[in-house]
């Protein structure tokens, strides 16, 4: 019994089952999460520390170096990254792929707590698994008022209503003024009690610290006693009672206040509080930002007078806008690919049955996503753009043959009956052929794995999805509706000028074929050609890494000279945030100085703006052209800030994979000021390399210092250890902590400190009493210490415990492979001296690694393509000739990708995978039917493969046709996001545009000179 037979006889359920499946997928479809990437997991671990008051050299010894000694043995462990601040320690560990995080968290954790007892006191460690859920997808700025009640509003009234909105991870608050109740005491009155700072704290918090200190049953009823000294204001703290009946107002000043300023936060250029929402594993990115928005609209009303709520970013938009852009992509190619069946098939109801695959296929997909725990992103949404064209193959192939059958016999039920008998393996082979080229996919590791595992899992399931209804759902549905009609020929109007052109394109191919079968020499004299051209063509296309798209929104990261105050700091970042303003395509910007997007540690003359873009059809430009020219304007008004651009999205996947700079150059050595010497020596020729921006030589600029030395042997006479002075001066300039005030629902930090005259002075520091404890003798500070001023580095690189310094920049015009280019020549001019190592870093480095990996893909995916075709022809001989055509058709890939001027990259990479499956399914289309004829009729090859060749013309056109107008929308680039697809359908288009016209030529040709014309089946 046939297929078609058991189909038949089956019909009702099959109906059902295809029903059922593609109710499941809609249904899914209004359900499944939307994000703009797959769900990632990086192989990476940060450590931050920070709260220590040391510099950059003495946190690399008290903290970082210990750190890393106890992470490094950490089983899995491939590089271990630190960088060194003032007070500040943050550690990059990455592991090797395959590694489980879960469980490599817990071990860095353990092995941080084993290490903790040795390091500085007070100082606060996070440890964190670098995922993207660590950066926000929305951002707003709370504007209109002073920076204080910003902040309150922000932390208290809404950060609660948005954290309980399901999806979100964290919502974090960040303001420049912080509330604190300040006790600033008087050095003098405080040194005549013989008391320190430290102890004036003590003795605050234990006045108002509350305690339950027991149960007493009364009148049938349990009363809980608590110690009633909570503190509700200033004055409660004023009135605490500190030794003999003195009281704290005695000998400080208590009032409310903001902790010191160690950060700026801006938004618009005016004070703000920031609000950023980041997203649980699996949020649906949408449903968050509108129940965020909806949460935003009903606080509105009830804020201050001039408060407001402004959005500056939010991912939501581009993934609406992405979703959008690869809807109308399919939605066009559908109907290119179906005209182009109307004008092959010329019957609209043959047509429908055979574009009814499509919105069958896409729902069937959706629902196979969904159990595979996929979700719609950028990736996914991008496969099934690209299936289009795929899925409705299989389907054209059936529906050909059966109208073709149709027009042999009158029997309708034989002819469908033998169509599909005749097409069921050369179609399934052919499908597997897709398949099998993405089955290597899983040897690829980090981004580049993870983006793409995504799109082929999405594009196996389609082209599977679409073989098995193209052989069930397809001919059923030609038996219910298919005529002898729909295989007769048209005679009038414009599909039948279309149909004599067909027939005598399919006339002109087979005399066209017959003429060059015996011209072996000649067809291989133009594939080597081609060969040769190709091989130019590689040296000319530049290469990158991922693709780069228009977000909408970049980061603009900033660093003034080391040491630079806050204060100028703040001047010279506002230069930058005017420019931002005034420029026509920016609609909004949030601004940290002193801290930064993500998880870091950030010195006060660090920080980021966020600028955020008016939606693409309102402005003339891309974000690549705004980008640059603000990058001139601030470098000619503020020459002394150092500024980096980067969009939001790549700026996150590059952090999470280790490689935040296209270009890094990373020297090593045992003396720093040797490498800086290098670096030093590198810089002005790289900077004249065209395309490089934004370069910084690594070199950290000096920090001022005042190193306080302390006599050993007068600190000893008042009974003191250096230790000691040195933590009461920290007490009385940095401040200590003393509990907290309950102000209503809103804790209020209460602080002890001396006074901004004896801090921010010093002159007046050196008259600072210091108090022994133990004695209650009072010294001057200028007594026990001499103060000289330094300078020291303000950060410090090592990688692998090792001394580094980096070189960095970014890459804007030209692609990455071109300016690595002269990089490497620029290296080469230059030797590095003798002790100094160079390593090249960056996403250079994971660019190589990944075309590494993608070459090794490619020859698995043509061995596996080889291994199906072996299995249908039972022979190597047609197998490898089919495969000679792939290195030919990459050549019209290049072509297409030099003339577009698109860079071979990842994506495009990928196309050149898939396009070795492609092209191999006409090849089979063609050499089946060959050997099918050779076999029933017992003809010769040359007579076969000439009869194959009218024949399947119209299928192997038809196929490619439909993939190419499937595929056009996507090579536009219309549309957001639409960057990440368009060099992969670039690199298909050209590819099939040459491998067409290869395949029914050079295919045929090879065969007859290899196993000769007269060839027969045995």
């Amino acid at each position: 019994m046939k297929l078609f037979d058991i189909l038949s006889r089956q019909q009702r359920l099959v109906y059902l089952v295809v029903a059922l499946l593609s109710a499941a997928g809609i249904w899914m479809a209004l359900r499944l999460p939307s994000a703009i990437y797959p769900e990632l997991r990086f192989s990476r671990i940060t450590i931050v520390a920070q709260g220590s008051t040391l510099g950059a050299r003495q946190v690399v010894f008290s903290i970082t170096r210990p750190l890393e000694e106890a992470v490094s043995i950490v089983p899995g462990v491939t590089r271990v990254r630190s960088h060194s601040i003032r007070g500040a320690s943050e550690i990059s560990i990455t592991f090797a792929p395959g590694t489980n995080m879960d469980q490599a968290l817990q071990l860095v954790r353990a092995r941080v707590n084993q290490v903790q007892s040795q390091l500085p006191p007070d100082l606060s460690i996070e440890v964190e698994q670098l995922t993207p859920s660590l950066f926000p997808i929305l951002g707003y700025n709370v504007e209109g008022g002073d920076p204080a009640t910003l902040y309150d509003l922000a932390r208290y009234e809404i950060k609660p209503l948005i954290s309980r909105v399901p999806g979100v991870g964290r919502v974090d608050v960040q303001g420049s003024d912080v509330r604190e109740l300040e006790v600033v005491a008087d050095p003098a009155r405080l040194a005549a009690q013989g008391m320190t700072y430290a102890e004036l704290a003590d003795a605050i918090r234990r006045a108002v610290t509350v305690q339950a200190v027991g149960r007493i049953a009364q009148d049938y009823r349990q009363y809980l006693i608590v110690t009633d000294q909570e503190a509700h204001a200033p004055s409660d703290i004023g009135a605490v009672v500190i030794r003999g009946g003195l009281r704290v107002r005695d000998v400080a000043t208590v009032q409310v206040g903001t902790e010191d300023h160690v950060r700026i936060i801006a938004g618009d250029g005016k004070p703000a509080a920031l609000i950023n929402v980041t997203r649980q594993v699996g949020g649906n990115t949408l449903a968050l930002a509108d129940s965020v928005a909806r949460i935003m609209e009903t606080i509105a009303p009830s804020l201050p007078p001039g408060v407001h709520l402004k959005p500056v970013y939010d991912q939501a938009e581009l993934v609406r806008e992405a979703v959008r852009s690869v809807r109308d992509a399919m939605l066009i190619g559908a109907a290119l690919a179906i005209i182009v069946l109307l004008v092959f098939l010329r019957h609209g109801r043959i047509t429908a049955i055979s574009a009814a695959s499509i919105p069958l296929t896409l729902a069937i997909t959706v629902f196979v996503m969904s159990m595979l725990g996929q979700t719609f992103n950028l990736m996914t949404l991008g496969a099934m753009a690209i299936a289009i064209g795929l899925v409705i193959d299989d389907a054209v192939v059936i529906t050909e043959n059966i109208a073709r059958h149709l027009r042999l016999t009158n029997d309708r039920l034989q002819a469908i009956r033998a169509a599909v008998q005749e097409l069921i393996w050369p179609v399934t082979t052919s499908t597997l052929t897709t398949v099998v080229v993405f089955l290597p996919l899983g040897l690829l590791q980090g981004v580049v794995g993870q983006f793409f595992a995504a799109l082929a899992a999405t594009l196996t399931v389609a082209v599977l999805v679409s073989l098995v209804l193209a052989l069930t759902i397809i001919p059923l549905l030609a038996e219910q509706f298919v005529t002898t009609h729909e295989a007769e020929t048209t005679t009038a109007g414009p599909l039948a000028k279309a149909q004599r052109a067909l027939d005598a394109l399919g006339s002109r191919y087979e005399r066209a074929l017959a003429s060059v079968l015996h011209h072996t020499r000649r067809i291989g004299a133009i594939a080597l050609g081609f060969v040769i051209v190709g091989v130019i063509f590689m040296r000319l296309v530049g290469t990158g890494f991922l693709p780069e798209m228009d977000e909408g929104a970049f980061v603009l990261d900033y660093f003034t000279p080391g040491g630079t105050a806050l204060a100028e700091t703040d001047r010279e970042v506002g230069i930058a945030e005017r420019i931002l303003a005034e420029t026509p395509e920016i609609e909004g910007t949030s601004r940290r100085t002193g801290a930064e997007l993500g998880l870091f540690a950030t010195s006060q003359n660090t920080g980021d703006l966020v600028a955020r873009l008016v939606p693409r059809n309102k402005r003339s430009r891309d974000i690549f052209a705004v980008m640059d020219d603000v990058r001139d304007a601030i470098n000619t008004a503020v020459p002394r800030l150092h500024i980096e651009f980067v969009q939001i999205l790549s700026d996150v996947i590059n952090d999470l994979a280790g490689a935040a700079k296209p270009v890094e150059i990373k020297l090593f050595g045992e003396r720093l000021d040797t490498l800086e010497a290098y670096a030093a020596q590198l810089a002005p020729d790289l900077e004249s390399v065209a395309g490089l921006e934004d370069l910084y030589n690594g070199v950290a600029e000096p920090s001022p210092e005042l190193m306080m030395h302390i006599n050993q042997a007068e600190a000893d006479r008042i009974g003191m250890t250096p230790e000691d002075v040195g933590s009461t001066v920290s007490a009385a300039l940095l401040g200590t902590d003393a509990g907290e005030i309950r102000a209503e629902d809103r804790p209020v930090g209460v602080r002890v400190r001396a006074p901004d005259s004896v801090r921010y002075n010093p002159l007046r520091l050196r008259a600072l009493p210091i108090v022994a404890s133990g004695t209650g003798h009072v010294t001057p500070l200028g007594s026990l210490a001499t103060f000289t001023p330094t300078q020291s580095r303000i950060s410090l690189e090592r990688e692998n415990q090792q001394q580094m310094i980096a070189l960095t920049a970014d890459v804007s015009g030209r692609s990455l492979g071109g300016v690595m280019t002269d990089v490497r020549r620029v290296l080469r001019a230059h030797p590095a001296p003798v002790g100094i190592r160079v390593v090249l870093g960056g996403q250079y480095e994971s660019q190589q690694e990944a075309f590494r990996a993608l070459l090794l893909v490619l020859a698995l995916a043509a061995i596996s393509v080889c291994a199906v075709m072996v299995v249908q022809f039972e022979s190597f001989v047609e197998p490898l000739i089919v495969l000679l055509v792939a290195p030919v058709s990459f050549v019209g890939a290049l072509a297409l990708l030099l003339v577009t001027g698109t860079a071979l990259n990842v994506a495009s990479f990928m196309g050149l995978i898939l396009l070795v499956g492609l092209i191999v399914k006409n090849g089979i289309i063609l050499l089946d039917f060959t050997r099918l004829r050779m076999r029933e009729e017992a003809v010769p090859l040359e007579v076969a493969i000439r009869e194959a060749a009218r024949v399947r013309l119209r299928p192997i056109l038809m196929t490619t046709l439909c993939t190419l107008f499937g595929l056009l929308p996507l090579a536009l680039g219309l549309g957001a996001g639409s960057e990440l697809q368009r060099p992969l359908a670039l690199a298909v288009i050209g590819g099939l545009i040459l491998s067409t016209p290869i395949t029914l030529f050079a295919v045929p040709t090879l065969l007859v000179a290899i196993r000769g014309a007269d060839y027969r089946l045995r």
